[in-house]
C-alpha cells in the first residue's frame, strides 16, 4: 500500500508544483473588485480625461481589452471632427493659400490614424501585442506631424486644439495598453 501512497505524494507535490508556477506566470489582476476603466484611466496622465471619456454601455462587461477599445473609438471621433474641421478650413476661402498644403497633409494623417486604429483593433483581437505597440505610437506619432507641416512652413498651427486633444487621448490609449499589457 505505501507505493500508492507515494504515488499520491508525488502527484499532490505536482499539483502544487504546477499551481505556483500559474500563480507566478499570471500576470497581477489589474482591479479587484473596483472599476476597470477607473482603475486603468488612474494609469493614465490624463486620469479624470480618461474615465469622462470612456463610457461603457449600460450592462456591458469589460476586460481590459474592451476598456482601449473604447478609448480608441474616442481618438477615432476625434481624429474624424478634427477632419471636418480641416476640411471645412480648406473650403474656406479666408484660409490663406500657404496653409492648404499643411491642412491636406492634416486631413490624410487624420485618415491614417483611423487606419492605424483599425489595425490596432485586429492586433488586439489576435494577441499580437508588436503590432498593437506599432500601431498604437503610430496614431501618436500622426498627431504630431500635422502640426508640424504648419510649423515648417512657420505658419501657426490652425488645427493645434484638436492636435492636443488628439494627442492626449492617444497618449491615454498606449497607457491604457501598457497598463493591461496589451503590448
Amino acid at each position: 500500500m505505501r507505493p500508492s501512497l507515494a504515488a499520491s505524494e508525488v502527484l499532490l507535490v505536482l499539483v502544487l508544483v504546477v499551481a505556483v508556477a500559474v500563480a507566478v506566470a499570471a500576470p497581477p489582476p489589474i482591479a479587484s473588485g473596483g472599476d476597470l476603466v477607473k482603475t486603468l484611466c488612474a494609469k493614465t496622465e490624463y486620469p479624470v480625461e480618461c474615465e469622462a471619456s470612456i463610457v461603457p454601455k449600460p450592462g456591458q462587461k469589460l476586460d481590459a481589452a474592451g476598456v482601449l477599445r473604447l478609448a480608441m473609438d474616442v481618438v477615432r471621433a476625434k481624429a474624424a471632427d478634427a477632419k471636418k474641421v480641416a476640411n471645412a478650413l480648406i473650403a474656406d476661402p479666408k484660409t490663406a493659400r500657404l496653409e492648404l498644403s499643411p491642412l491636406h497633409g492634416c486631413v490624410e494623417l487624420y485618415d491614417e490614424t483611423s487606419d492605424s486604429l483599425d489595425r490596432a483593433d485586429k492586433a488586439i483581437a489576435a494577441g499580437d501585442k508588436a503590432t498593437t505597440a506599432t500601431m498604437l505610437s503610430s496614431v501618436s506619432s500622426d498627431v504630431g506631424t500635422c502640426n508640424q507641416g504648419f510649423e515648417d512652413l512657420h505658419v501657426t498651427p490652425l488645427l493645434s486644439k484638436q492636435e492636443e486633444e488628439l494627442g492626449k487621448f492617444a497618449s491615454i490609449c498606449m497607457e491604457i495598453a501598457a497598463a493591461a499589457g496589451l503590448y
